[in-house]
């Protein structure tokens, strides 16, 4: 039976509804699903917050304090979402065990790959196993030496016994990895190679247009250029006088006491104290206040930075995804 043209018309308009309620519906739910998750979910991410809380530099109960000796125990080549072709470092007696776990070393290196996408992670190439004990220093990302534009994840195996502090500290790291990547800033081998040379440090920035990272020239627009002009052009003067102060210093005691009245006067500038160190900690340090909390509703300048993140839809994807993974991951150990 031929429809004449007007039912045709009104079936096709009622069909464009639902699918634009069908659409609308699944981007509120997965809007609802980010910024609300689960019980479970909502517990761990306050939890993993909590564990980032305190005074890193606040130096008054402290004293004679000696940086704990940190051990190589192995290093992995990446494969995707794999780790192969481990080699061995020497290690004291009391550490051999540790670094024959292998199984220990991929649950770690599996809490990373459940955290962040694989299309968000290309650049990590190699993964380094080290131990300096437990609640010291808990990951890092650097350069590889042969080439700049690749990265290398390191995580402490000990500091597994906290999952809550090494989940914070791994996207505190990717956010490094994030932000000063080959499409954010240039990769420099000659700093690479000489990381220590002041000189080498302060031509470079010299000839740099936009901010300097202290590993090459951010591209203008990237987001560490953006967060850089946007919040640090007005305390970066006073900033780099205390920055000054650990360079030759025996007793890195003033340089920390600066540091943390630097912070203390501006508290409603940095998330924490840490964010305080550099510019890359700051944006790193806000990156992990993006994920882990909703989206703030004040406009203080931390609050700021942390609504900064909101301005990139691929971030705020990214946000979402992670989140997800954590969920999912939380809800299993359940």
């Amino acid at each position: 039976m031929k429809k004449s043209p007007t039912i045709i018309i009104v079936l096709l308009t009622v069909g464009l509804f639902i699918l634009l309620g069908i659409l609308l519906g699944r981007y509120t739910l997965s809007r609802w699903v980010t910024d609300t998750p689960n019980a479970t979910c909502a517990v761990t991410m306050t939890e993993i917050i909590e564990s980032a809380q305190g005074n890193v530099y606040d130096m008054g109960d402290v004293s004679d304090y000696v940086e704990p000796q940190s051990y190589d125990l192995a290093t992995y080549a990446v494969l995707g979402d794999k780790i192969a072709n481990p080699t061995f470092e020497s290690v004291p007696n009391d550490l051999k065990e540790e670094q024959k776990d292998l199984a220990l070393q991929n649950e770690a290196w599996k809490l990373f790959t459940d955290l962040i996408p694989s299309q968000n992670r290309q650049m990590v190439t190699q993964y380094n196993v080290f131990t300096d004990g437990y609640s010291n220093t808990l990951a890092a990302v650097d350069q590889t030496e042969d080439d700049p534009s690749q990265w290398v994840l390191e995580i402490d195996v000990a500091d597994l016994q906290d999952k809550d502090s090494l989940v914070f500290t791994i996207i505190h790291e990717y956010a490094h990895v994030l932000t000063l990547n080959a499409s954010q800033v240039t990769p420099d081998q000659e700093i690479v190679d000489n990381p220590d040379v002041s000189s080498l440090q302060e031509s470079k920035a010299a000839a740099c247009p936009n901010y300097f990272t202290g590993t090459g020239c951010s591209y203008e627009d990237s987001y560490i250029d953006d967060f850089y002009n946007r919040f640090w052009v007005g305390v970066n003067d006073e900033w780099e006088k205390i920055d000054a102060l650990q360079y030759g210093a025996e007793d890195l005691t003033i340089y920390y006491d600066a540091l943390y009245n630097f912070y203390k006067t501006r508290q409603d500038q940095f998330v924490d104290d840490y964010a305080a160190t550099h510019p890359t900690e700051d944006i790193a340090e806000s990156f992990a206040y993006f994920v882990f909390n909703p989206k703030p509703a004040g406009n203080s300048i931390k609050e700021q930075k942390v609504a900064f993140f909101y301005e990139y839809p691929e971030l705020v994807e990214l946000r979402a995804n992670i989140l997800d993974n954590l969920c999912t991951s939380s809800s299993q150990r359940q």
